[in-house]
């Protein structure tokens, strides 16, 4: 199980489990939205709001070095 720590939009630390990533997605600029396998109180899934680009989020989801 892999945790990859990020920043959330609140400047606080969030570590996401790679295994439970369902995607991520653009939310505004420098701020991306990953959607984890875990369901929130509504039934969707639980997603966090963290600062970085969908493309510096996910090659750092996959463990490839940043450009």
């Amino acid at each position: 199980m892999a945790m990859i720590g990020f920043k959330s939009t609140h400047n606080q630390d969030v570590y996401v489990n790679t295994d439970q990533v369902l995607y991520i997605s653009t939310f505004e600029e420098g701020v991306t939205i990953i959607a984890l396998a875990i369901t929130s109180a509504g039934g969707k899934p639980f997603a966090l709001y963290v600062r970085g680009s969908v493309e510096l989020v996910r090659q750092r989801l996959e463990g490839s070095p940043a450009r």
